[in-house]
């Protein structure tokens, strides 16, 4: 039996795993590398395996990083079965759908700017055209749709004589999974695998904790924060209120680059909560974000996946995503209109600024010393939202340099991961079960120092795999 480390191997994004049993071949995601030239590069390498012989792909959940590449791998020969929640199946729908507008328009804006240069390149065969053309099309994503087969959490399924696999709560986002996999070796022995996909935080909003896994035999382990511990949760809450409370006074306005699943609901919850307990007063919010809406009406949807918390509100009659102030931006030109707005909230994609309508209003609002960022994710090397962590003090917008005189706040427990405490409590549930545990999905530094940790406390043998490295699992 062995498996392959096909992406977020030593780097964040691509999550993508491929098991070969002997009998069975599958992936566990498969998502798309994020966040620089040499990632969008690796997005049209070819896979390391034959997406024709797959039997299956099982999906953790919806961000892009994770099924970013299922048309691409459906156009490639894939004819198996894709294994999700419901919400997973949904809002990758939505994920999907949004990605392959963005780059379709992203390709004929090249084409006209090529043309306006005198028409190099522009020939769709080219190198410099089959380099921008999108990796798939609207139609392409639907078509995807219909190879998904919905599961929900806690069942135990027997696919085949010798694989049986079940969805756990990850806590991560809604509909989010962990995958617990039994093979049958060609030795006849039973193994267990578990891939932890991107585990969240205990305590989070409305959706509920990360289940607990008691054995296995080996363990697939994200590492985003692996590095790091986050501030409380109510700490970070209260930061929030006083960071909108300072705006509303200064007549600054809070810009907030949210992902459109699970952070912007999350913020939409929180600040439910300060308006119904008169926290704030004639607070204007501004949700600009199509996809955003679309998923928080998904999330309407699916209340048996919340936690007690959220739906007591549900069940008083309270909609916890919406409160009188809130107004929802569809078109550009209403979003272009935000421009006069002061001592506002504006909560928009994309969550890690590398397109969407924040860039916009960061254009507009950076050099104002009065404005206030808000980083409420994790940000991709090579991102704006990581130069901006970082304390650049000018970036580049739309090709005009910006002056960074905003004040740029990180608030790391709205994370949708589990911090280092997280992931080690999580590990310590497995006790010295597991033969391997795999370091994944982090940034190189960040895995290689976790597994350190790991291998240390737990006295298990850690690795941190190279990207397409493949491992024999005895």
């Amino acid at each position: 039996m062995k498996i392959q480390f096909c992406g977020a191997a030593r780097m964040v994004t691509g999550s993508c795993y491929f098991v070969d049993t002997g009998s069975v071949k599958f992936l566990v995601d498969c998502g798309a590398f994020q966040g620089s030239r040499k990632a969008n590069s690796l997005n049209r390498e070819p896979f390391p395996f034959n997406p024709a012989t797959l039997d299956y792909v099982f999906l953790t959940h919806a961000h892009y990083d994770h099924c970013g590449r299922l048309p691409i791998l459906i156009k490639q020969g894939f004819k198996g079965r894709i294994i999700s929640t419901q919400p997973t199946r949904d809002l990758t729908k939505l994920v999907l759908l949004d990605s392959a507008k963005i780059q379709r328009e992203d390709f004929e804006r090249w084409v006209t700017r090529a043309k306006k240069k005198g028409g190099q390149d522009t020939n769709l065969n080219s190198d410099a055209s089959l380099k921008k053309k999108p990796l798939y099309t609207e139609e392409e994503v639907e078509d995807s749709m219909t190879y998904f087969e919905i599961y929900p959490y806690g069942n135990s399924v027997k696919l085949k004589e010798d694989l049986e696999f079940r969805m756990r709560d990850a806590g991560h986002i809604l509909g989010s999974a962990m995958f617990e996999f039994w093979v049958k070796t060609e030795a006849g022995r039973d193994r267990k695998i578990v891939f932890s996909g991107d585990l969240g935080q205990p305590g989070a909003r409305i959706i509920k904790d990360p289940d607990m896994i008691r054995e296995a035999d080996y363990v697939i382990c994200e590492s985003t924060y692996g590095n790091r511990l986050h501030k409380s949760k109510d700490e970070t809450v209260l930061e929030l209120l006083s960071i909108i409370k300072q705006s509303q006074k200064d007549r600054g306005n809070v810009l907030i680059p949210s992902f459109a699943v699970e952070r912007t609901q999350e913020l939409l919850y929180e600040i439910n909560l300060f308006i119904e307990n008169n926290l704030l007063e004639g607070l204007e919010v501004f949700l600009d974000s199509p996809m955003a809406s679309k998923a928080t009406e998904i999330f309407k949807t699916y209340p048996n996946f919340y936690d007690e918390d959220a739906r007591g509100l549900l069940e008083k009659g309270d909609n916890p995503f919406e409160f009188q102030g809130l107004k929802i931006i569809e078109s550009a030109d209403e979003s272009k209109r935000l421009i006069d707005k002061h001592g506002v909230v504006i909560i928009a994609g994309s969550g890690m600024c590398t397109g969407g309508r924040i860039l916009h209003h960061l254009k507009n609002n950076l050099a104002n010393p009065k404005t206030n960022v808000v980083i409420v994710g994790y940000q991709v090397e090579g991102t704006l939202g990581r130069r901006l962590v970082e304390g650049d003090p000018t970036v580049r917008i739309f090709g005009e340099t910006i002056e960074v005189n905003a004040q740029v706040h990180t608030l790391g427990a709205f994370s949708a991961h589990g911090d280092q405490r997280d992931l080690r409590y999580w590990l310590r549930s497995f006790g010295h079960t597991p033969k391997t545990v795999f370091i994944t999905h982090g940034d190189k530094e960040i895995s290689i120092g976790f597994a350190s940790n790991i291998r240390e406390e737990l006295k298990l043998e850690v690795k941190v795999p190279e990207l397409n490295e493949e491992f024999e699992l005895k």
